[in-house]
């Protein structure tokens, strides 16, 4: 398996940021850069100085409206001082998590909950997202033609994202949705909301024109012959780049993004490096010049700050932000798209962002409350503690022996903060819903899993009749993980999921829907047990097949549901099946063949590679990182060990070891007494389960569907707590 089709790749921000930027000074030369920078004119530099501030006041201006929409009431001037502090603090710490953090540190007085606070910066974000998108979109139509932005979006599968992700989002709606989520819906899709999301859009593509004219100014202030229309496309672009979150606040891929557009129109790489630079610093100065007015102390007492008014009860907010944070990261989380950067591909998961905000909420939270995550077993906070410790002493060890890799640095030990974000996104829903939360937690997993899977069969079964439908597709069927084994994974977990659930929905024996659910399931669990044996992924099919037999055996889940769902999965197969036989044109193959001995003789290779580097150091490890920096030398491109223990014994060590079993041990405790009829407990069961085995054939320490789920299954919901 190669680097580049590992959906757990994570490179670094920092690390991105400063390659991209090395690039691209040494593209034109630093000292062309350096001159162009030195000579920029003055008139030009306040101009864009100007834009900024303008464009930090409309960012202000926005996040008091949205506070206003989500019904919290605050005076401007706390806003304002927020939303810089949030700003300043993104400077020096990771993007959305800093913003969240700087905010909080204002709000948190006011009343305002980190959960809030970090959902209203998601749906910041997602606007921004699609205003800064549709700008991007218009002007690459313009400036590079229907050509290329037609493959760009043929490479990303955004339009069937899209398809899925709504898919998914109506299924579980219409599978069970509550009172609770049918008045938020009312809500958010009302006339009254419709105007509000409106005007915050219109105040997104406020804030984009003004730095989009920012780079305007800059251009025609070293190339004045450039047209105007072709300079608002080329910026646009840039833009959109820039807001990417692969990066730190878009320096690098901005620079990179900037030689490659505007050198469409003539520009000079030199001069293009120079704007951008002159773009990034005059933002920093702004930040930097308002933010004394942000953390200057008020001459009001304690008694005398303001609280914030809310129109809906504080706890009603909470949960609400809680619910659409976790919901989206549960759509999200099976969505992988790839962008080309010098240095690789990279892999992004959509729920990413969302992820990252739901750690800041339960980490800030944290901190302002003074308590730590609530759990349903002991220790498991020491555990989480005892796991991040060991990462950052790998990554040191690693260090010491071979340098900093953007493996090491970006994709396991930053990428471990990701999968804490998915831990924290189940937590927050469970936590805050309790197990209504962890019931629609599951069933948007399972729905928008069946609909990917429906989806992919679909299209190829279309494009193996001859009818094209301008999809991208793999040469194995792995949905949008972009690896056939992680997608198994993922259909894994939904396996657990509906299996632990089965029996519950098996008690539905009244009223003329709730009667019907029984079938409904059983017919999701054959879409799911279909789309795994489609996936040709023989570890995941012997894991599927031993979940299967001890959720029967063990009277984990409903024996009638589960041998509908083996019928219903074999009909689906067969069925597609003799559908490909009709035709004689074969394109795109739904059934993805088996690996051959070449592939198994790499794993085993792997695997004894990872035994020697532990036999070297068999107490602390080789360090994080440092197999596959040497796999390049034993087999001609990075390989990655296949075996979960194997990889933590030769990075890791016996310490490591002893660190993720006594994790596992914690896990598998509370899992295994079956006297329980309780879902979380089965689910728990299963999906560990599910990694003890699907571990020895690869390793998926790092998948995030895992971790969203464990969240989710060990939460204890704050009205549990009152209780106890």
């Amino acid at each position: 398996m190669k680097l580049n089709n590992l959906p757990i790749r994570h490179l670094s921000a920092v690390f991105i940021s400063l390659f991209l930027i090395a690039l691209v000074f040494w593209l034109p030369s630093v000292e062309n850069v350096l001159q162009r920078l030195a000579g920029f004119p003055p008139w030009a530099l306040a101009g864009i100085l100007a834009l900024l501030l303008a464009n930090l006041f409309v960012v202000s201006f926005r996040f008091w409206r949205v506070l206003a929409h989500f019904g919290i009431a605050l005076p401007w001037k706390v806003v304002s001082r927020a939303c810089v502090a949030g700003h300043a603090t993104g400077l020096v710490v990771i993007s959305l998590f800093g913003q969240v953090m700087g905010r909080q540190a204002v709000l948190q007085k006011c009343g305002v909950q980190p959960v809030v606070n970090a959902s209203l910066a998601a749906y910041e974000r997602t606007l921004l997202a699609l205003v800064s998108g549709a700008l991007g979109i218009l002007g690459g139509f313009y400036l590079l033609g229907n050509s290329v932005i037609d493959g760009f979006f043929q490479n990303l599968s955004l339009i069937e994202i899209v398809i899925a992700a709504l898919g998914g989002g109506a299924l579980s709606l219409w599978l069970g949705r509550s009172r609770f989520e049918t008045k938020l819906s009312g809500q958010m899709f009302s006339w009254a909301n419709s105007v509000r999301v409106m005007s915050i859009t219109g105040l997104t593509l406020a804030g984009q024109l003004l730095i989009l004219g920012c780079f305007v100014l800059g251009i025609i202030a070293v190339s004045p012959d450039v047209p105007v229309a072709s300079l608002f496309a080329a910026s646009a672009i840039i833009s959109l780049a820039a807001s990417m979150p692969i990066t730190v606040n878009g320096w690098g891929v901005r620079e990179l993004a900037a030689v490659y557009v505007l050198g469409k129109l003539g520009v000079p790489a030199t001069d293009a490096v120079a704007v951008s630079v002159i773009i990034g610093l005059c933002s920093t100065l702004v930040i930097l010049a308002a933010t004394p007015f942000a953390v200057r102390t008020s001459p009001m007492s304690e008694s005398a700050k303001p609280l914030a008014v809310t129109v809906h009860p504080v706890s009603e907010i909470e949960k609400s932000a809680a619910w659409i944070l976790g919901i989206a990261v549960a759509v999200a989380v099976f969505f992988q798209v790839h962008l080309s950067l010098p240095g690789g591909v990279i892999n992004l998961n959509l729920a990413d962002p969302f992820a990252i905000l739901a750690l800041a909420a339960v980490s800030l939270h944290a901190l302002f409350s003074k308590q730590m995550p609530a759990w349903k077993i002991r220790h498991f906070n020491l555990a989480l503690g005892a796991i991040s410790l060991l990462m950052l002493l790998g990554f040191i060890n690693g260090w010491l022996k071979i340098g900093v890799t953007q493996w090491a640095l970006g994709g396991r030990l930053l990428g471990w903060l990701v999968l804490l974000g998915y831990l924290s996104a189940g937590y927050l829903i469970v936590a805050n819903a309790g197990a209504h939360g962890l019931r629609r937690l599951a069933e948007t997993l399972i729905a928008t899993a069946a609909v990917v899977v429906v989806l992919q069969a679909t299209l190829r079964l279309l494009e193996y009749w001859g009818v094209n439908t301008g999809a991208h597709f793999a040469p194995n069927f792995e949905g949008y993980a972009s690896n056939r084994n992680a997608f198994a994974f993922q259909l894994l977990a939904v396996m657990a999921l509906l299996l632990g659930y089965s029996r519950v929905y098996a008690r539905c024996s009244v009223g003329s829907y709730l009667s019907k659910r029984p079938l409904i399931f059983s017919v999701l669990l054959g879409i799911v047990l279909a789309g795994l044996v489609w996936t040709g992924s023989r570890a995941g099919l012997l894991v599927g097949l031993t979940m299967l037999f001890v959720a029967g055996i063990g009277r984990l889940a409903d024996r009638r549901m589960l041998g509908w769902g083996l019928i219903f999965a074999a009909t689906l197969w067969v069925g597609v099946w003799m559908g490909m036989q009709s035709v004689s044109i074969q394109s795109a193959s739904i059934q993805s063949a088996f690996s051959g001995d070449h592939s198994n003789q790499q794993r085993w290779a792997s695997l004894t590679y990872g035994l020697e580097l532990w036999r070297q150091s068999p107490v602390f490890g080789a360090g994080l990182g440092v197999f596959i920096a040497k796999s390049s030398a034993w087999f001609g491109f990075p390989q990655v060990i296949h075996n979960t223990p194997i990889w933590i014994l030769a990075e890791f060590g016996l310490v490591g070891m002893a660190v993720l079993g006594w994790t596992f041990f914690l896990l598998s405790r509370y899992a295994i007494p079956l006297k329980t009829h309780l879902p979380a407990r089965r689910v728990l069961l299963l999906i560990i389960l599910a990694f003890a085995i699907f571990s020895m054939a690869h390793e998926i320490f790092y998948q995030r569907v895992l971790w969203l789920v464990l969240g989710a299954v060990l939460a204890q919901p704050f009205v549990s707590r009152a209780r106890a």
